[in-house]
């Protein structure tokens, strides 16, 4: 989106991974973190936000019943569905205040329930499963304003988290991505999909 033009905030747990680019504006963000918001809040200011892309999130968890670690399980949901929600609260008004006026909260297709044929990963499925229906409520709520809310699953990807054997990589998938939010209207809002748009069960 910089190379596009955009003006593009990029936020991070740790600065220190910032990108180096003069077109990003960059902004300290841990979603665990409620005071963080409202500093971030007060960087941005009433500035219109025409995309806001809720992206942070952590991974599977892998344990049994009998050998969970309750400690990730709370943290996952606090990143990964919490953290998404009290995202979009932040700044809804600067959605809405925009012209193209868009969220787009990056989730998984094993958040999916119907799809759910082997079980485990009890957090992540649930931090997932959770953020679609916020996804979903907020498409609602938020329908009266001109605001579309889509959540996308952005396959598997080769990163920290997806690992080197991932068929994609970040920019193919990113790029992917893209065309669908170009082509979202708010006809389509609430919608769950994958990175190439295509529907994907509840």
């Amino acid at each position: 989106y910089a190379r596009d033009g955009w003006n593009v905030w990029a936020t991070y747990r740790d600065l220190a991974n910032t990108i180096a680019d003069d077109r990003i504006r960059h902004a300290a963000l841990d979603v665990t973190a409620f005071a963080q918001f409202d500093a971030l809040r007060a960087q941005v200011g009433a500035e219109p936000i025409d995309l806001l892309v809720s992206n942070a999130g952590i991974g599977l968890d892998v344990g049994t019943l009998g050998e969970l670690n309750f400690d990730y399980v709370q943290r996952m949901l606090s990143v990964n569905l919490v953290g998404a929600l009290k995202l979009v609260e932040t700044f809804v008004d600067n959605v809405a205040a925009s012209q193209l006026r868009r969220i787009v909260l990056v989730t998984s297709r094993m958040g999916s329930i119907e799809s759910n044929l082997s079980g485990g990963h009890y957090g992540y499925r649930a931090s997932k499963a959770g953020l679609n229906a916020v996804g979903r409520s907020l498409a609602i709520d938020l329908y009266p304003r001109g605001v579309a809310v889509t959540m996308i699953h952005p396959g598997w990807v080769s990163t920290q988290g997806g690992g080197p054997q991932a068929p994609m990589d970040a920019d193919q998938s990113v790029a992917s991505m893209r065309d669908v939010v170009a082509r979202m209207g708010n006809h389509e809002t609430g919608n769950f999909v994958s990175y190439d748009g295509r529907s994907l069960p509840w």
